[in-house]
């Protein structure tokens, strides 16, 4: 066992506490949180101090320092001016609250939306990054869902965590759709959609989050066997569920994230 295996068992371990019982409910149309972002295989519920959202333009904005934490670029922040700087894929933003106005690569250029000050953070359009690099991605209208396809901006531990921790393969990660969320101070509630297009027999589901916790706090997630909670019940195609699960300690979750998978 390598040295990072280790240790993300120990972390592991040390929180498994956390988890006191899971309740699982059939459910449509469940409201919530919406889920906007997802990287690789990773829906991105939350991020501190606040979950990615759509803004008045239509414009999906993500937290300043999770492009640092999630997608591997290095982040800084003016306080003066009140201005961001992002490097991301070998390309320079420069970026100012409540300003249209963006430096990418030296060059001005005009967003259609402004970054925005939300819970002490900076917020910024993801769209900008978009179109200045060559960053792989699709965008659901309908489902108002970025997807980040490539696996370069896959950096951040919150994905280390889990891809530690999953001692199981040949999953099919593409038959959920995770819609919304919902946290209270001792629990996390997602809510899934059957996009599959087949019935999900009993036990095959795997709604699946992972917490880390702020000021280095570590992680909790749920064990892929489920040793101790009963099994998914079948879900139809076209159908949905809600899972949910208790965290004591959520309160201070910095990122959560999820996979919605079958599981072989």
């Amino acid at each position: 066992m390598n040295s990072r295996v280790l240790q993300a068992f120990i972390l592991c371990f040390s929180f498994i506490a956390v988890f006191t019982g899971t309740n699982i409910v059939q459910a449509e149309g469940q409201g919530g949180i919406p889920i906007h972002l997802k990287i690789d295989k990773y829906y991105i519920l939350y991020t501190q101090p606040s979950s990615p959202f759509v803004d008045a333009n239509n414009r999906l904005l993500l937290p300043l320092r999770a492009n640092q934490d999630l997608m591997g670029g290095v982040v800084s922040y003016e306080s003066s001016t009140k201005t961001a700087t992002v490097t991301l894929l070998n390309h320079t933003f420069q970026i100012t609250i409540a300003s249209r106005i963006a430096i990418v690569d030296g060059k001005t250029i005009t967003m259609d939306t402004t970054p925005v000050l939300k819970g002490g953070a900076m917020f910024l359009p993801i769209r900008l990054f978009l179109d200045y690099t060559d960053v792989k991605y699709d965008w659901d209208s309908k489902l108002q869902l970025l997807h980040i396809t490539d696996e370069r901006v896959v950096k951040g531990e919150p994905f280390t965590y889990f891809e530690d921790n999953d001692v199981t393969s040949g999953h099919d990660d593409g038959v959920f759709h995770l819609s919304s969320f919902v946290m209270t101070p001792h629990s996390l509630s997602i809510t899934a959609h059957n996009i599959s297009g087949l019935d999900i027999p009993k036990g095959k589901s795997d709604i699946h989050p992972l917490v880390t916790f702020k000021n280095n706090g570590g992680f909790s997630t749920d064990a892929y066997s489920r040793p101790f909670y009963p099994d998914l019940p079948e879900v139809k195609k076209g159908a949905s569920l809600t899972v949910t699960q208790r965290f004591d300690n959520i309160q201070n979750a910095a990122y959560i994230i999820s996979v919605g998978r079958r599981e072989p």
